[in-house]
């Protein structure tokens, strides 16, 4: 039998409570009973055990419902309020005072971190820099991650965040400072920089840990940094310039600009550049080797060391300078060349490139004209306009030259060489300045602007000389007999003569100047920004290619070659070609007059001794003298104010004119006799020697035919055809026999006479002239 025992239960207060278990014994139950037995045992405890878990759950929620409405309750006594929403309401306020107490405990937490980093930092010094930029560059890392933070959760806490950046700029102020004053100290001893000795290693040891000090600042520098222990060494020599220029003293007015304070600078660079060379330059070499910066001369080069630590003076001073004289036209004008020259001279006189080897050292003038452009653009075109009203205005601005070019070249006029040099002097005003879009509105706004200018002067000048040589415009213009008789003859080739060779001098200079390197490469420039973009975009600065375009050249932006000048060349040349064809037609029309008399007046008919004289030694006809005059005059004046090119194409086709009034006039319209015949080639020979004697060229070297009179010279040489010719020869019956036998005959004997420019028609005709050839074919 089994035996029956009380085991004590725990409850869920606490207490026990006797359960009856049955206990057989083991080798009395069989193994199946046994097992049975078992799992009835484990079955009971489970449902046990889940009653009791249902039972203390319902407990758990009866005392959440009690203590939350016992919460509810002391809640609405506390508040004195009807619901719980008005109470959460007004409990809103002290949970925010619970926060921000929190808060402040967090800041106070934070602010003793900051305070010991700092002490840490200052405790290193100055003896181990190194060290103590560990816990400044936590404190560093500490200031920019707030800032992060501060933008994600839209400026909170700024006054705490403005206090560690605060903290964190003050320590590394404090840090260099401490450092520095040690330098210094060490320089006071040697007597710097009156005493220029070799540095000790106690100087060698301080530079280097100031080095060190500066090294994760070196590393992040994205502009030119100025070395600490070389700011150290050029601190006397900056308090030597504040004297001489932040003083009242005589080197420090206005009116003198950089007159004293540039040479100042370049001098005393100059001057300590061997002694930092021999003693800096090791040092640093030393330290930077290695390094990521051991190739920029910024930090490796003494002299470029020394002067990025010298020009924060120098830029203060010279925008103090700018500043004054922003609203001063005169001394702006004045300074800023006197600035980009200085820049220019840093940079060629130290090989200075701000560290920057590959566009160089932007230079002081860059920040300066950041500011105060378009004040100087204004200043430089108010003065180059006035200049150009004085050139204008000027009593010689429309004489001729004659001096201003080589023999065989177009004189200009005194003002369009004024005008060249005033261009001139444009371009080195904005030669010098580094910003591209500066340099285009400086071409547009002054120079181009000045072209413009110019060439409606001329035009307007050409306007009036041709209505002055109309009816019309006389009568609009009110020209007096007096004026309108200046304007013919030499008078009016003057004029011309003027407008032309101003036109020439200023296409001379422009091509010329189309060469230079610098516009050159501001027109490639030009090609690379305007290259795959539309009109209307902007190329330089707020211009945008079209508007660039109107005021350099048309194919800006395309594969084809151009230059900066090509509107003005083209407008200039066009107006050069009329003024040509206008000089051209000067001289045509004065033909018809002045050889009037030449064409009415003389009788070729004439009979003389049955000897016929040498053309050569004959007078010529008195008719021609005034004509002659008139060329000789003309030619004169023409060849020494016209280029041999020029010149030639001028009488060539004014003498083709000639030729066709004398070949219509007299060669085919009068009736010749050998006398008169003869005459005609006088004459012609008289005109020839004019020609010579007014170009001033040996026999030969030009003549008739150069200048477009070869047809009326075969036609006169037909003409002259003599009444007995030699054995071999033509004679004058033979030779009009042939030419009206047939066409073949005739220009078989054309051929044979030289005379390759007369066709068989015109031959005919003037034979027929001949008196002597009628005469002998009708006997």
């Amino acid at each position: 039998m089994p035996d029956l025992i009380t085991v004590p239960e725990r409850t869920e207060r606490g207490g026990h409570t006797p359960v009856a278990v049955l206990l057989y014994p083991e080798t009395d139950i069989p193994n199946e009973e046994k097992n049975l037995h078992d799992a009835k045992i484990q079955l009971d405890e489970s449902r046990n055990a889940s009653a009791k878990h249902t039972t203390k759950m319902r407990e758990q929620i009866r005392i959440f419902q009690t203590q939350q409405e016992a919460v509810r309750k002391r809640l609405m006594v506390v508040v004195r309020s009807d619901t719980p929403e008005e109470a959460t309401t007004l409990l809103k306020g002290p949970m925010e005072k619970l926060r921000r107490v929190e808060l402040a405990k967090s800041y106070v937490e934070l602010l003793k971190d900051v305070d010991e980093m700092k002490k840490e930092a200052r405790s290193f010094l100055p003896g181990r820099p190194k060290e103590a930029l560990v816990p400044y560059i936590k404190l560093k890392e500490l200031s920019l991650s707030m800032v992060e933070l501060q933008r994600d959760a839209e400026g909170a806490a700024p006054h705490l965040v403005n206090y560690v950046q605060g903290a964190t700029s003050k320590l590394w102020d404090d840090m260099k400072r401490i450092m520095a004053d040690e330098f210094e100290a060490i320089l006071r001893a040697t007597r710097w920089p009156e005493v220029a000795q070799p540095p000790s290693r106690e100087w060698q040891d301080c530079f280097e840990k100031l080095l060190d000090l500066q090294s994760p600042e070196i590393m992040s520098a994205r502009e030119p940094l100025a070395l600490l222990p070389m700011t150290v060494l050029a601190k006397n020599f900056v308090s030597q310039f504040r004297y001489h220029f932040f003083t009242p003293k005589a080197t420090n007015q206005i009116h003198r600009l950089g007159e004293f304070f540039f040479p100042w600078f370049l001098g005393t660079v100059e001057k300590w550049q061997d002694y930092l060379r021999e003693f800096v330059g090791p040092v640093l070499a030393a330290h930077f080797r290695g390094n990521l910066l051991a190739g920029n001369p910024l930090y490796v080069d003494p002299v470029a060391a020394f002067i990025t630590a010298l020009l924060p003076v120098m830029k203060e001073k010279v925008d103090a300078v700018a500043l004054e004289v922003s609203s001063k036209p005169n001394l702006l004008s004045r300074f800023i060349p006197e600035l980009m020259a200085f820049d220019e001279k840093v940079r060629s006189q130290f090989d200075y490139d701000g560290g920057n080897p590959e566009a160089g050292w932007k230079g002081l003038t860059w920040d300066v004209l950041n500011v105060y452009f378009d004040n100087w653009l204004d200043a430089e075109k108010m003065f180059v306009v006035k200049r150009y009203e004085e050139i204008h205005s000027g009593p010689d601005r429309g004489q001729i030259d004659f001096d201003g070019a080589e023999v065989g070249k177009t004189k200009p006029t005194y003002g369009a060489t004024k005008v060249g040099d005033l261009l001139h002097s444009v371009t080195q005003q904005y030669k010098g300045l580094r910003r591209f879009s500066h340099k285009i509105r400086f071409f547009v706004e002054i120079q181009s602007y000045l072209l413009d200018q110019y060439f409606g002067v001329l035009n307007d000048s050409l306007s009036v000389y041709l209505s002055s040589i109309t009816t019309v415009g006389r009568t609009l213009h009110g020209i007096s007999k007096e004026e309108q008789a200046n304007l013919e003859g030499i008078g009016g080739l003057d004029r011309l003569c003027r407008m032309y060779g101003s036109a020439d001098r200023i296409i001379f200079v422009l091509r010329e100047w189309s060469c230079d390197e610098f516009f050159v490469e501001l027109w490639d420039q030009l090609q690379d920004r305007a290259k795959d973009i539309e009109a209307e975009n902007k190329v330089a600065g707020d211009m945008t290619l079209n508007q660039v375009k109107q005021h350099t050249s048309r194919v800006l932006g395309t594969q084809a070659e151009g230059s900066m000048f090509d509107i003005h060349i083209d407008l200039y040349n066009r107006f050069r070609n009329k003024t040509e064809t206008k000089i051209i037609e000067a001289l045509q029309h004065s033909f018809p007059q002045s050889f009037k008399p030449y064409f009415i007046k003389p009788q070729w008919r004439t009979v003389g001794e049955e000897l016929v004289p040498d053309p050569s030694t004959m007078a010529i006809t008195p008719e021609l003298d005034s004509p002659l005059q008139t060329i000789k005059a003309s030619m004169s004046f023409l060849n020494m104010a016209l280029a041999y090119s020029t010149f030639r194409r001028v009488w060539r086709a004014a003498f083709s004119n000639l030729q066709t009034l004398l070949f219509n006039e007299v060669l085919v319209k009068q009736e010749f006799t050998s006398l008169g015949a003869a005459r005609l080639m006088a004459d012609i020979n008289a005109i020839h020697s004019v020609v010579e004697s007014s170009i001033g060229f040996s026999r030969g070297s030009i003549s008739i035919e150069a200048l477009g009179m070869p047809k009326l010279r075969e036609g006169i040489e037909l003409l002259n055809l003599p009444l007995q010719a030699d054995e071999g020869k033509i004679n004058l019956k033979d030779g009009y026999e042939e030419i009206f036998y047939s066409r073949e005959k005739a220009a078989e004997t054309l051929a044979k006479l030289g005379l390759n420019r007369l066709s068989t028609y015109e031959a005919k005709l003037i034979l027929q002239h001949r008196v002597e050839a009628r005469v002998s074919i009708d006997d």
